[in-house]
């Protein structure tokens, strides 16, 4: 049921969606430069550079946007941190770069965080970039469909082993669901009326209309699904080893999201360079699309990356049920918000 980890990354994880007009023709990486590092900020001399390497979990994107705004703005610099970004891709398991030391930094799901801690991949969530998932499913503005439970005995284009949607399955009792794999193009769902696909809520609308075909939308975070998205992580290890540096990138990125979210027609051109063939455009609409996900009354009253020990335990529930994880583990291992600053 559970997706290999190997296919694990940000917010187009084993458990989420890719975005079809986010392929780009080039993935590198850019670094920027940086000043003396946090924990010397008040000393009067200057101090090596402290590098560390952020691997997206996807190609570079708006839902990301907070972390190139503070890379664009110099907010690690600011903080001592030399900021490398690498964008992922479909071949790409950030948790496992992560856990080899290849990258010191990830984006990925609280659900995928739980069970990497559960196949012995000690990842530690730092910030979640959104509060709730913008995952959807999506289906066409003339279909008649009002929830959930009025998917059953339609088509589902899907990935296998999505965990929203093995939940929803679950909770909806949905037996009789044609499910047809979705290879990331949109055309088998077009074709196919009373039919819904997954995507985000960020992405494949977009793109559909872009192509004159209007859609309504299934939120995954209404059908009770408690995930945290865009979740920053590091290692048990690097974070016993490098405290100073992972408050400084938790702090730094924090203020990135919130300069991203009121300046993202500036940044996004920056977040362009990265991933040539992703429209500034499409993550105008992204980044106007994902700002209630990301700011809400708990993270307006707590800050942006704020989470709960509830949430986490809720979202280990959530994968019991389902069999996404095999046992309950100590959830509080799983993240920590030592690192963030209120407002």
């Amino acid at each position: 049921m559970a997706a290999s980890l190997v296919a694990a990354a940000g917010c187009s994880s084993a458990g989420g969606d890719s975005a079809p007009s986010a392929s780009p023709s080039d993935t590198g990486t850019s670094t920027a430069p940086s000043a003396s590092p946090a924990s010397a900020a008040a000393s009067s001399e200057p101090q090596e550079l402290q590098k560390a390497r952020l691997i997206e979990g996807w190609y570079a994107k708006g839902e990301d946007g907070g972390y190139f705004a503070a890379l664009q703005q110099g907010y690690y610099k600011d903080a001592g941190v030399d900021m490398t970004i690498q964008p992922g891709g479909p071949q790409i398991s950030g948790l496992q770069l992560v856990a080899s030391g290849k990258a010191d930094f990830g984006i990925s799901y609280a659900d995928d965080i739980l069970r990497a801690r559960e196949q012995g991949i000690p990842v530690v969530g730092l910030l979640a970039g959104f509060q709730y998932t913008p995952q959807v499913l999506i289906y066409h503005k003339d279909d008649d469909v009002k929830g959930f439970e009025d998917l059953k005995g339609r088509t589902v284009f899907i990935q296998p082993g999505v965990l929203y949607w093995e939940y929803i399955k679950y909770k909806y009792k949905l037996t009789d669901v044609n499910e047809l794999n979705y290879t990331g193009q949109l055309v088998n769902f077009i074709k196919t009326k009373g039919s819904l696909n997954q995507g985000y809520i960020t992405n494949e609308p977009y793109a559909l209309g872009q192509q004159g075909i209007d859609v309504n939308v299934l939120k995954i975070a209404d059908s009770g699904y408690a995930n945290y998205c865009d979740v920053l992580f590091t290692t048990e290890d690097y974070l016993r080893k490098h405290p100073d540096i992972v408050q400084a990138v938790v702090q730094a990125s924090q203020k990135g999201w919130s300069y991203y979210l009121d300046n993202y027609k500036s940044v996004n051109p920056f977040i362009q360079t990265f991933n040539k063939d992703m429209t500034v455009e499409a993550m105008n609409y992204e980044a106007e699309q994902e700002t209630p996900f990301i700011l809400n009354d708990e993270t307006k009253a707590n800050g942006i990356g704020y989470m709960t020990l509830d949430r986490w335990k809720t979202v280990q529930q959530q994968l019991l049920q389902i069999g996404g994880l095999k046992a309950e583990q100590d959830v509080s291992k799983a993240f920590t918000t030592e690192y963030l600053t209120k407002p």
